[in-house]
């Protein structure tokens, strides 16, 4: 099992990314494609959600992928820039079912008239449907690809556009690195998932939250998220090298030392199950009677 005992290094310190909560609320990352960030920010959602608008002036329609929140000041956001444009919404996409991105999905299904459109059926609305990996969809002269992403959580997608830009949701952040949500999300089909993403080639990557990565830096961007991973294994391991038997609470601690925010410690505490779980799965490590973790 590859593992590494070096912490790796985040490419995009190096360049400097914009601080945090400076992001504008209505980006332009193209001509037709538009990044509205929703008043949601916090230490989970970063900047806040990404919800993004794939324009076609020429039809006069327009893609909504994550609407996010219940925000009315953000329907409103989303709204001006397709009446600027001269275009109405003719679809809503989402991500993955975690609230920050499709809370008021149905609600925009509405007030808009147009489907929802995911992976899980339970998400589906109107006239949207059920997404599958390698679905393709039109937008005028523009190709949508739906990206099975399963990791962060098991029903997680990405979109790509022809353009090279792909709609990462969770899946990539544009600052730090993803949860992985255990018990629904899942570390080797997050692995699996972060290599399918590098395969598809150079892009432009649009996180869920936070600033975009840019092309020049998206395959070794995703090769740190991997080497991250495999770090974290190795310190798993360390530590019960070290200390015989612990419990998932105090190994989290143990990872992220003590100036992790409160707020931040089930996040982490999810991460760190899946990776326990990962090396479980592996005969790595095996739990005792008292849901301690030993080495084996």
């Amino acid at each position: 099992m590859d593992m590494t005992e070096e912490e790796p290094q985040d490419p995009r310190v190096k360049l400097g990314l914009p601080p945090l909560g400076t992001l504008e609320t209505v980006t332009y990352i193209e001509d037709e494609l538009v990044r509205v960030v929703a008043p949601n920010a916090s230490p989970n959602t970063l900047d806040g959600t990404n919800t993004y608008l794939v324009l076609d002036r020429v039809g006069g329609t327009a893609l909504i992928v994550d609407p996010g929140p219940v925000s009315d000041s953000h329907f409103s956001n989303v709204k001006d820039v397709l009446d600027k444009a001269h275009v109405e919404a003719s679809a809503i996409f989402l991500t993955h079912h975690h609230l920050d991105h499709s809370e008021t999905a149905r609600l925009w299904s509405r007030d808009l008239g147009v489907g929802v459109s995911a992976f899980l059926p339970r998400l589906v609305f109107g006239v949207g449907r059920v997404l599958q990996d390698d679905d393709l969809f039109e937008l005028g002269k523009k190709n949508i690809k739906v990206v099975a992403t399963p990791g962060h959580v098991h029903d997680h997608l990405a979109f790509r556009l022809d353009s090279g830009h792909l709609l990462a949701g969770d899946h990539m952040l544009g600052r730090s690195t993803s949860v992985i949500a255990h018990p629904d999300g899942d570390l080797e089909k997050y692995l699996s998932s972060l290599a399918k993403v590098k395969k598809l080639g150079n892009q432009i990557i649009l996180p869920g939250h936070g600033p975009e990565i840019s092309e020049k830096l998206s395959d070794s961007v995703i090769d740190y998220y991997i080497r991250h991973r495999h770090y974290r294994l190795s310190q798993i391991v360390s530590i019960l090298d070290r200390d015989l038997a612990m419990h998932v609470d105090d190994i989290t601690r143990e990872i992220y030392g003590p100036d992790l925010p409160d707020v931040l410690f089930t996040p982490a505490k999810q991460s760190t199950r899946a990776s326990l779980t990962y090396l479980v799965q592996r005969d790595v490590i095996e739990v005792d009677e008292e849901e301690r973790y030993i080495l084996i």
